[in-house]
């Protein structure tokens, strides 16, 4: 891998610095990541559904021990996202300059949205459980509001916004050569799923970090020349 100093040289990266740009690096983030998003995910969407009675949802929320682990939660996802960005980051610099613009551009924008509504519906799941752990009402009508919120961000919007990010790495990966034919058409595929799903249900929302597992193990073990981005 190479950098550039203050007049512009090509000078080789070594050490520390080298490692976290390299391919290893990208797939233990996009494992952090994935695991990290699942976990916190499964955690946070636990508990009455859109559906469930107000006598459900006060009930469920009025256990003491609702909510207890819900900042140890919103803490993984934080650095669950963080590995996300890392990772998209390592990716773009390990495609290299030739790259179509347009797919590196949504596969950068993309990155950045689906981790920007992926915050945005966890803190609308984690509200209602941060209220029961400090001993307050959780008013129910509210809950499932705020819940009706989130999985429409989490099961709608996301995971539109995340096929593009998966068609775009699938064309980057085909047009460059980086990963193998049977994860491009794989990829191809959870695109199209996850951008006709017209389901409303929760389960929707661990397909993309399922992916991005997958994506990880592959760039993990399928190993290609370095062709680094032009800085």
């Amino acid at each position: 891998m190479t950098d550039h100093d203050s007049a512009g040289s090509t000078i080789p990266l070594t050490g520390w610095r080298a490692s976290l740009r390299s391919i290893e690096a990208a797939a233990v983030a996009g494992l952090v990541a994935a695991v990290g998003w699942i976990y916190a995910l499964v955690r946070l969407l636990d508990g009455p559904g859109v559906e469930a009675s107000e006598e459900e949802i006060t009930r469920y929320f009025s256990d003491p021990d609702t909510g207890w682990d819900t900042l140890f939660v919103l803490q993984v996802l934080v650095i669950a996202t963080a590995g996300f960005l890392w990772f998209i980051g390592v990716i773009r610099n390990r495609v290299g300059t030739p790259t179509p613009k347009l797919f590196d551009t949504v596969f950068f924008g993309g990155g950045i949205l689906v981790a920007g509504m992926i915050f945005i519906g966890s803190a609308a799941l984690a509200a209602p459980f941060i209220l029961a752990d400090r001993g307050m009402d959780v008013d129910p009508g509210a809950a499932s509001m705020i819940r009706s919120y989130a999985l429409v961000v989490l099961a709608v919007f996301a995971p539109r916004v995340a096929a593009l990010v998966v068609f775009s790495s699938s064309t980057l990966g085909l047009r460059t050569g980086v990963l193998p034919r049977w994860m491009i058409l794989v990829g191809y595929a959870v695109g199209v799923s996850m951008l006709l799903n017209v389901t409303f249900y929760s389960p929707s929302v661990y397909i993309f970090p399922g992916w991005i597992a997958l994506l990880s193990l592959v760039l993990l073990f399928h190993h290609h020349p370095q062709r680094p981005r032009s800085e």
